[in-house]
Parts: C-alpha cells; sequence; structure tokens
C-alpha cells in the first residue's frame, strides 16, 4: 500500500491537485444549490400545482432538493407580514448560509488541504 505523499504525488503527475479538486466541487455544489434555490423561490409565486407533467416533475424536484434547507430555517423565521401579504424570508437567509458555508469551506481547503496536498 502507498502513502499519502506518494497518493498525492501521483495525482500532481497526472495533473490534479486534490486542493483544486475539492474546491472545485464546493463550488459546483454552491452553484448548484443556489440555482435550486431561485428556482423555487420563482416557483413559489405560481402557487397551483402545474398541470404539465414535465413541469409536475420539475415541481417535485426542486422541492425535493430544497425543503431540507428551507424547512428548519422556515420554523424559527416566520414570514413577515405585510398588511395583506407576507414575505417569506427563508430564501434570503439560506442563500446566506450557504455562501458562508462555501467561504469557510475554501478557506479549509486553502489552509488545511492545499499545504498537505500540494
Amino acid at each position: 500500500m502507498t502513502s499519502a505523499p506518494v497518493q498525492a504525488a501521483l495525482l500532481q503527475t497526472f495533473g490534479f491537485s486534490l486542493s483544486a479538486l475539492l474546491a472545485a466541487v464546493v463550488n459546483y455544489a454552491y452553484y448548484v444549490l443556489l440555482a435550486f434555490v431561485v428556482a423555487w423561490v420563482l416557483i413559489s409565486w405560481f402557487p397551483t400545482y402545474p398541470s404539465s407533467s414535465f413541469l409536475q416533475a420539475l415541481y417535485d424536484v426542486v422541492g425535493r432538493v430544497v425543503d431540507p434547507i428551507m424547512r428548519p430555517i422556515k420554523s424559527v423565521l416566520p414570514p413577515l407580514n405585510l398588511g395583506g401579504m407576507a414575505l417569506d424570508l427563508s430564501p434570503i437567509v439560506a442563500i446566506f448560509a450557504l455562501s458562508i458555508a462555501r467561504r469557510l469551506l475554501l478557506l479549509i481547503i486553502a489552509g488545511f488541504v492545499a499545504p498537505v496536498t500540494g
């Protein structure tokens, strides 16, 4: 069995950097989740369930991805009542939290993983 520095050296000889790969995964995950949150906001403007099977599938997928993120935020943060309408602030909090998580993960990768793996 090869040791970790040898494996890191082998990855680098083939043009891969483990820290760059992890940073790319974090960035891609952030942007995918951000797109789902924005899609959820846009879908929420149309409260009726869509009649098209494609739109129903899209509605269900977006809901299944975003609900685990939004449900804890909505349980803590009630909608802001503005006269006859309510403003849901949970997408703003979710986007802010995703941004902070992304920055923290990238700092951890740059500060701890990159010096070890190169």
